[in-house]
């Protein structure tokens, strides 16, 4: 009979399967780098797994960070994820309720799957929610073409050539809490592309990146923009600055339900309505309070394991 063991912080072997298996099962969008990420950037990070005792095999996890800021700590669960074949074996309630122990009567937040999010809401209080879901919208790179004529008023820059005070202001419109430290980390992944696209005056009207991620995917995390004009020649720009963009399988987009735009970016750079899939996703769901966020200017949340927008 097989035995299982908990590892806390486990080694990065371990990790790489959780990548590998969730973008096989789940279509989640993660890389290699973003153990250590989590790890240096939040105040605290957790990743809590279950694995095959003697081996490294994995058969659940689960990561909780801590964020601190001028309201508090803030913490936010992600990564749940138990392997199909241990599914309904009960392995992962215990390190679910691990890291809510951790957390215990801060704010916690995550981005409850649809086939979770209930259970999530009612067993471990994650029931301050807002009143839509996360969509996801997806476009074969075969079926991609860049539009021509797009607007003359917005252009965009590498995220290292703009006065980055202002993209900070900016992307406090945003993220109520102050994320400069975890973005510009973010930014400076491998595999990451970010652009800034401004308005003919100079002023920062949106940002966007794109991350490789795994079976050859391009994961827009994050996406935003004050008007689709402006996302449309963003998004132009940082298509055509990715090497060999269209070799890869998929772009990717996770945005509000009431937002219509995202959609709508997507449609104009397919070369047919009919190539675009759209499916709901996820909810951003809170224990105590339910922080908001500006849902037209969100094209596609950053980081959906460990942030909210």
């Amino acid at each position: 009979m097989v035995e299982f063991e908990t590892i806390v912080n486990p080694p990065q072997e371990v990790f790489e399967q959780i990548v590998k298996l969730t973008s096989e099962t789940e279509d989640w969008a993660f890389q290699l780098n973003d153990y250590n990420f989590w790890s240096s950037n939040f105040d605290q990070f957790w990743l809590v797994t279950v694995v095959e005792k003697g081996t490294l095999n994995l058969v659940a996890s689960v990561s909780l960070a801590r964020w601190d800021g001028e309201d508090g700590p803030l913490f936010s669960v992600g990564m749940y994820y138990v392997v199909q074949k241990y599914r309904g074996t009960g392995l992962g309630k215990p390190i679910f309720q691990k890291v809510m122990d951790i957390a215990g009567d801060n704010n916690c937040t995550l981005t409850g799957a649809v086939k979770m999010s209930a259970k999530y809401a009612n067993v471990f209080g994650f029931d301050k929610c807002p009143e839509h879901w996360h969509v996801w919208s997806d476009v074969k790179l075969s079926d991609v073409e860049i539009p021509k004529n797009l607007s003359s008023k917005y252009s965009t820059k590498v995220w290292t050539e703009v006065d980055y005070d202002a993209l900070t202001y900016y992307d406090r419109t945003i993220c109520i809490r102050n994320r400069k430290k975890i973005m510009t980390a973010w930014f400076k992944l491998p595999h990451t592309f970010t652009r800034v696209v401004s308005d003919v005056n100079g002023k920062i009207v949106g940002y966007g990146t794109i991350r490789l991620v795994g079976n050859k995917r391009l994961s827009c995390a994050p996406y935003y923009a004050d008007n689709l004009e402006a996302a449309e020649v963003l998004l132009k720009d940082l298509l055509e600055n990715i090497p060999d963009w269209k070799t890869h399988t998929t772009l990717e987009f996770l945005y509000p339900e009431c937002n219509k735009d995202p959609l709508r970016l997507l449609e104009k750079f397919a070369k047919s309505k009919e190539a675009v899939s759209t499916k709901k996703f996820c909810r951003s769901q809170f224990t105590k309070v339910l922080i908001p966020t500006p849902d037209e200017k969100v094209y596609s949340l950053s980081d959906f394991s460990q942030q909210y927008v």
